[in-house]
């Protein structure tokens, strides 16, 4: 099932986000996928949704066709006050007064930081396996600060000793198999390598605040679905202890499952049993679809 989407583009300054519409429901959702994934993830995985939702669902920077000009992703990097003006442009251009978000591993991390910027004009959470929860030292090490950032340009023009090490790590269990192909199936080319070390450092200020996060949410009434796999070995449910602390009223759900969270099968199970809290007022068009 993949129904016709039109692409748009939607310009604000020099940055440029690419996305597409579907659904028919009262409640808008914006969407943002994972590292490597594009905004065609959500198709099937909202389809029994489209009665409660109108999905807005983006690429995001360095996916697609989203992107940020002539801007340096090193030297300037997106600030949460940036992203917030995005977000409000967004809202404004399509005269929606309140949305949802719903994000996959790091399009969790970005879903996180708007509610925790923009806590007044959002109304729930779906977040899926996110990114964002913990720090991870390798990714705070290569992105936040400048002579990680020179090491990471190395490794793209040299990349052997990088494969030694991540070798090393795994024969000395610091890292597990799972770990070990995952890093390695996002590294494969220097194309790929190059879209991790420019999403990351774009993207390193994107990093949410939990306690603002939670005051912003019990202000304005903000539900919260967490969704884990119970086999994901990248970000396992027990990394949501920071979020549960700055805010007891999140919802944590298992499913079973791997970091590939977001099949057409797990929406139809999550729709079955109810597990995403509409917000409230929000009335469906139609029974879903099936």
């Amino acid at each position: 099932y993949k129904p016709t989407v039109q692409e748009k583009l939607f310009t604000h300054g020099e940055l440029r986000l690419n996305y597409a519409v579907w659904g028919e429901g009262n409640q808008p959702l914006l969407a943002f996928h994972g590292f490597g994934r594009s905004h065609t993830d959500f198709i099937r995985f909202t389809r029994p949704f489209h009665d409660t939702f109108t999905v807005y669902s983006f690429d995001i920077f360095f996916h697609g066709n989203s992107d940020i000009s002539s801007r340096s992703p090193d030297e300037q990097p997106l600030s949460k006050k940036e992203l917030k003006e995005l977000i409000e442009a967004f809202l404004l251009y399509k005269n929606l007064s309140s949305t949802s978000l719903m994000g996959y591993s790091l399009g969790g991390r970005i879903c996180m930081c708007i509610a925790e910027v923009l806590p007044q004009r959002i109304d729930a959470l779906y977040l899926f396996a996110p990114d964002g929860l913990i720090v991870n030292r390798w990714y705070a090490l290569l992105s936040h600060y400048a002579l990680g950032r020179v090491a990471f340009r190395q490794f793209i023009k040299f990349n052997a000793p990088f494969y030694w090490i991540l070798k090393g790590l795994h024969q000395t269990k610091l890292i597990s198999t799972k770990l070990r192909d995952f890093v390695k199936s996002q590294i494969k080319t220097r194309e790929s390598q190059l879209q991790v070390y420019s999403v990351w450092t774009f993207l390193r200020k994107i990093e949410p605040d939990f306690e603002k996060l939670g005051s912003g949410m019990r202000e304005y009434g903000i539900t919260a679905d967490l969704f884990f796999g119970l086999y994901d070995k990248i970000i396992p449910e027990k990394n949501a202890h920071k979020f549960k602390k700055a805010n007891r009223e999140i919802k944590i759900h298992s499913l079973r499952s791997g970091h590939i969270i977001m099949t057409g099968a797990n929406a139809a199970l999550i729709r079955k049993k109810g597990l995403m809290q509409i917000p409230k007022g929000v009335e469906t068009k139609k029974p879903p679809l099936h």
